[in-house]
């Protein structure tokens, strides 16, 4: 990684972390996904995988709420790189200064897809694993992906809104500082 990657990885992490402590009260309401999706389209996958592991040790070893211990933190990182690949992915594939001056409707719609999918992963694949470690067997899964349900509502309805409504705005203002930023 490059150095102005490395601080951004930085930056990021910090921005994440102090805003997870800031939204503690509102449980599964976290700018950390749009984050590590910003972090995988401006930086790459490297850099977003690197900003997935460090806000989970961090924010999950240090956290008010409880630290969520080995194997689970894992688990969460893991988790959490499905939105940075996805980042990585979108902007790859779809050209979005374009497509945001042409048709940004299309772009929020394409953004608000995106974080359906990419949470619904994410919810599905930490609540399964939790149910294997907590319970061991197969109905133990299925129970704790059924109890996450309320969780994982909460969850898609926030990023579909941040993702809709915040991301594309950082998206926007942050390719135009390319000449100033060297982003992937």
């Amino acid at each position: 990684m490059r150095t102005n990657t490395i601080a951004a990885v930085s930056i990021i992490t910090a921005i994440i972390v102090s805003s997870n402590y800031v939204l503690l009260g509102f449980p599964q309401i976290k700018l950390m996904d749009s984050m590590v999706f910003l972090t995988g389209y401006l930086f790459g996958v490297k850099a977003a995988i690197s900003v997935s592991i460090l806000s989970w040790l961090v924010y999950g070893s240090i956290n008010p709420l409880g630290a969520a211990g080995f194997p689970l933190i894992v688990v969460l990182m893991i988790g959490e790189m499905v939105y940075g690949i996805a980042g990585y992915i979108f902007r790859k594939y779809y050209n979005v200064p374009s497509k945001f001056k042409k048709n940004p409707i299309e772009m929020v719609i394409m953004l608000g897809c995106i974080s359906i999918i990419c949470t619904f992963i994410y919810d599905i694949w930490t609540n399964a694993i939790e149910g294997l470690i907590i319970f061991q067997n197969v109905d133990g899964i299925i129970l704790r992906i059924i109890t996450g349900i309320p969780f994982s509502i909460i969850h898609q309805l926030a990023n579909i809104v941040i993702f809709c409504f915040l991301v594309p705005i950082f998206i926007y203002m942050l390719t135009n500082l390319k000449t100033e930023i060297d982003f992937e």
